[in-house]
């Protein structure tokens, strides 16, 4: 049978073991949310630049004038995102020493600023190419602006609705961390 001194270490033993384990998993899921981030940054870049230099493209060799300032549009709002992704949206450097304290505000810091920049990318993301798409429509309804193609139109709003929406729900997951590292915080802080 144990004395109450031997209880006490074994239960010393088992915080001490779990303070490590914490301190190494909030520097893995701190790594792991800077390859997520980057990751999703890298697939940005690619589609804003493709968009700009397909549209690019569209603006040289449309006949339609219209089709062409749309394009131009298009490609200003690209630009304009591709901005946006590394004013808002960008991954900081960690910081420089490897102590849970600085990787805990380093997490919940970047945790807030990626709930931000998903929360607005209706803002920053979406809004500034729905004037070149505007346009760039109803340049293909010329002649005639009966013709105006609803049908595509709805291919590029619905997914729109989608992103906005899928943005909504990864801010409130990035919420739910910022309240999970807070929670941590708190017994630190008494």
């Amino acid at each position: 049978m144990m004395n109450d001194d031997d209880l006490k270490s074994v239960w010393q033993s088992q915080a001490d073991m779990g303070a490590t384990y914490s301190c190494e998993r909030l520097e893995r899921d701190t790594v792991d949310f800077r390859r997520k981030i980057v990751r999703r940054n890298v697939q940005e870049n690619i589609a804003a630049l493709l968009v700009a230099l397909i549209f690019g493209f569209y603006a040289w060799v449309l006949p339609e004038p219209l089709m062409r300032i749309g394009s131009g549009l298009m490609v200003l709002g690209s630009l304009l995102v591709l901005y946006h992704l590394r004013r808002r949206a960008s991954i900081r450097d960690l910081p420089p020493e490897a102590l849970a304290l600085p990787y805990m505000r380093y997490l919940r810091e970047e945790l807030v600023r990626q709930r931000d920049a998903v929360r607005d990318v209706w803002l920053w993301h979406i809004l500034p190419v729905v004037p070149g798409m505007g346009v760039f429509f109803w340049g293909m309804a010329q002649p005639d602006p009966m013709d105006f193609p609803w049908r595509i139109t709805s291919v590029v709003i619905v997914p729109c609705i989608v992103v906005a929406a899928m943005n909504v729900k990864a801010a409130r997951a990035f919420q739910r961390q910022i309240d999970q590292l807070d929670q941590l915080e708190e017994p630190t802080g008494t």
